[in-house]
């Protein structure tokens, strides 16, 4: 059985990487730690750093044939949008195999088909297999990833910057159907169903997966709701990311000197507006979940 480590990336697809790299620095004063141009896969993108967390804003390069790529489809299709989730795994040959026996279809970087367990750099799942994109990647030899070096902290994001981020509480994905979530998160990569819940338009089960993760596999219960709006207009995938901060009053203040609107999620919790997000939904709450083993 192969083994998940850390969360790699999240995959945001964007119209215009400069303004999102422009974004971060000025409202989140990311580390970035790569910005680079692949050829092949048709596409421009950075490595940000988030507290913990690595955000991959990419943008599809608009040259001939660009449309036909994988990011240059997706988008489309759907616009600015969250893409896929990578994580790190220990062996991409037992990976693959595990992921083959569960019936899961696996690509390459340019979408040519995977059907033995080799080993490679790195794979990606059919969305429609794992109901999100995901990617599974070695430790990368191009670049360094802060994160895996002696003396990294969190001193910065956590204690001085005003957005007091912690962690990624949780990533949130959309289900029409809770029994594929525990398909997926439960059986095929062998994470630990943590939490039950259902409130008022929307059940829940929450995940720890790897070392740093937890999925929210989310699945609307009420034809109304922003939850239920986006899983008819763009089906089940990424929906959300939500973030661990000391205080959400300091963080909802920086926010709004920053020019960015919010929207109220609950009691101790709110969402930056879409549009100011460059399409995301980007949450920052006090809430510790239930069961979090980190």
């Amino acid at each position: 059985m192969f083994t998940i480590g850390r969360e790699f990336h999240l995959l945001h697809v964007v119209s215009d990487l400069d303004a999102v790299d422009a974004w971060y620095d000025d409202v989140f004063a990311v580390r970035r730690f790569v910005r680079n141009y692949m050829k092949a896969a048709m596409r421009k993108a950075s490595l940000v750093l988030i507290g913990d967390f690595v955000m991959e804003p990419a943008q599809p390069v608009r040259k001939p044939g660009w449309e036909h790529s994988a990011l240059g489809r997706f988008y489309t299709r759907n616009g600015q949008h969250f893409h896929s989730i990578a994580w790190y795994v220990d062996d991409l040959a037992e990976t693959c195999k595990g992921l083959l026996a569960h019936d899961i279809r696996l690509f390459d970087m340019v979408g040519n088909p995977i059907r033995e367990p080799v080993a490679r750099d790195a794979i990606w799942t059919h969305p429609q297999d794992t109901h999100a994109a995901f990617e599974f990647a070695a430790v990368p030899k191009f670049f360094i990833d802060p994160r895996l070096q002696p003396g990294w902290s969190m001193a910065f994001p956590r204690d001085e910057h005003p957005l007091g981020i912690e962690r990624a509480s949780h990533i949130s994905m959309l289900f029409r159907d809770l029994n594929d979530a525990l398909h997926v998160y439960q059986d095929a990569l062998g994470g630990k169903l943590i939490h039950r819940e259902e409130t008022a338009g929307r059940k829940s089960l929450f995940f720890a997966v790897g070392e740093d993760t937890v999925i929210e596999a989310l699945q609307p219960v009420a034809q109304q709701g922003p939850e239920a709006r986006e899983l008819e207009r763009s089906g089940e995938g990424i929906y959300s990311v939500t973030f661990k901060t000391r205080d959400v009053k300091r963080a909802a203040e920086h926010l709004r000197s920053k020019g960015q609107q919010l929207e109220a999620d609950g009691a101790d919790s709110f969402i930056i507006n879409r549009d100011n997000a460059f399409g995301m939904v980007l949450g920052f709450t006090e809430r510790v979940l239930p069961n979090d083993p980190r």
